[in-house]
């Protein structure tokens, strides 16, 4: 019957409402690699500066041990950066399928009964968003049964 739990594979149900969340997330994972690129930046300049300011003489040891330094630096950098904007992307993709899922199944739902199909109990997946509006809905599924049986 309809109170068996939905499973639902497909992750983009309702792109219009899941995009923009995406894209939120990617504007937040690009300004935050951004800020580590500008870290990374500032750090570099600073070490040249030092080894300036030291006079080092060329292919010395400590001006060898700082450049080696940076680039392992900017490596750690650049992964975190990848590894950030990946979970957020993971993280953004989850939450717009929690939120446009259940927003989903109650449109289709409500189309179904407004369609003229019996006014049956929506149920929505365990973890998702907006049990409250499963709760509301059904609320008014037994009025409308209710009411049916009485005519």
């Amino acid at each position: 019957g309809d109170h068996m739990r939905i499973v639902r594979k497909q992750y983009f149900v309702n792109p219009r409402l899941q995009l923009p969340l995406i894209l939120g997330a990617n504007v937040l994972a690009l300004i935050s690699v951004a800020l580590i690129l500008t870290l990374n930046a500032y750090t570099q300049a600073h070490l040249q500066n030092y080894i300036f300011e030291l006079n080092l003489p060329p292919g010395h040891r400590f001006s060898e041990v700082l450049a080696q330094r940076e680039a392992d630096y900017a490596r750690m950098c650049l992964w975190i950066g990848i590894a950030q904007f990946v979970i957020f992307n993971l993280t953004a993709i989850f939450l717009a399928h929690r939120i446009a899922g259940p927003l989903h199944r109650l449109e289709r739902h409500l189309r179904d009964v407004g369609d003229g199909r019996e006014p049956t109990d929506v149920s929505f997946r365990k973890g998702d968003l907006y049990q409250q509006l499963a709760v509301a809905c059904n609320k008014v599924m037994a009025r409308l049964r209710a009411t049916a049986s009485k005519s």
